[in-house]
């Protein structure tokens, strides 16, 4: 039972590229989700500006 040395090397390293790749992703998305967030801020801020 000899097993592949290219095929575990190929499997781990799938197995890092996908973990890289959740990490990149859900940076991502939470940068966007900040950006969301600051920019209803500012618009709360421009309405309080406006209203006193």
């Amino acid at each position: 039972m000899k097993i592949d040395l290219l095929n575990v090397l190929y499997t781990a390293l799938m197995i890092l590229l996908a973990f890289a790749a959740a990490i990149v992703i859900t940076k991502t998305v939470s940068k966007y989700f900040k950006l969301d967030e600051k920019v209803e801020e500012e618009e709360k801020d421009k309405d309080k500006t406006k209203k006193t």
